[in-house]
């Protein structure tokens, strides 16, 4: 198995059960090199559903699924894989797997960014959630300092809505 920085690369078993897998693997998913043949594919899956359809589909060579690493936390990725038989005639799972938003030939993420504005209150430096670009210029107060300043205005506002 190559051991290559970029690519993730690790190899399973037709039951599920992890072979090996290199550094950048490991790292991934938070796992110790001498702690994979301890572990199953379906405790790297968010979906358990998406390890069966991946292990029964042999038309395709790339699955995107949602996987988790070892804290719990999921990402999308692609995972490109090869199938092959060893010398024993066990078939086995050579996969590659990309961090959606990764690197290059990866596709690129399918949400789309967003853009926040932020501005100091005038009064105390506190940061504050603005609209646009335009407001960050704009003497602003947050919520608090606007309660002490104006009162009668603050509180009206707030008893309309």
């Amino acid at each position: 198995m190559m051991n290559t920085i970029d690519l993730a690369y690790f190899e399973v078993n037709e039951h599920g059960r992890l072979l090996s897998g290199n550094r950048r693997f490991c790292r991934m998913f938070g796992f110790e090199p001498s702690e994979l043949p301890w572990h199953y594919v379906t405790d790297l899956y968010r979906y358990t559903s998406d390890w069966e359809r991946f292990r029964r589909d042999t038309e395709s060579a790339s699955f995107n699924a949602r996987m988790k690493n070892r804290r719990g936390r999921s990402f999308d990725c692609c995972i490109v894989r090869e199938i092959y038989q060893n010398d024993d005639g066990e078939v086995i799972f050579r996969n590659t797997v990309h961090k959606l938003g990764e690197g290059r030939g990866v596709l690129p993420q399918t949400v789309p960014l967003s853009v926040v504005f932020v501005t100091k209150c005038s009064d105390c430096g506190a940061q504050i959630r603005v609209g646009t670009a335009p407001e960050t210029r704009l003497r602003t107060l947050c919520n608090e300092c606007a309660a002490k300043a104006f009162p009668e205005t603050y509180y009206t506002k707030t008893a309309q809505v």
